[in-house]
């Protein structure tokens, strides 16, 4: 199982809410294979990623965008090398 993690900010950002609709409606295309979580930055779920900079989009432990808006095909792209790993 694929855990697919978008970390935000404590405050109204409105590209971490994009980033978490986008990945989250992506996830869905993915059922039993990835589990969709969100998590606030400075939580201390989210210090297990570092100083970091939100949005994040983070698979498994690994970062792979943060503090930028996303595009559906990358994330839909990064969990299937993930999931093929």
């Amino acid at each position: 199982m694929l855990i697919v993690t978008v970390i935000k900010s404590p405050s109204k950002c409105a590209t971490c809410s994009e980033t978490e609709q986008l990945v989250e409606e992506i996830s869905k295309k993915f059922p039993g294979n990835v589990e969709f979580r969100v998590i606030t930055n400075g939580t201390p779920e989210s210090k297990e990623f570092g100083l970091i900079s939100t949005p994040v989009v983070a698979l498994g432990k690994k970062i792979y965008s943060m503090g930028k808006p996303v595009i559906k095909e990358k994330v839909e792209g990064w969990i299937k090398k993930e999931l093929a790993a």
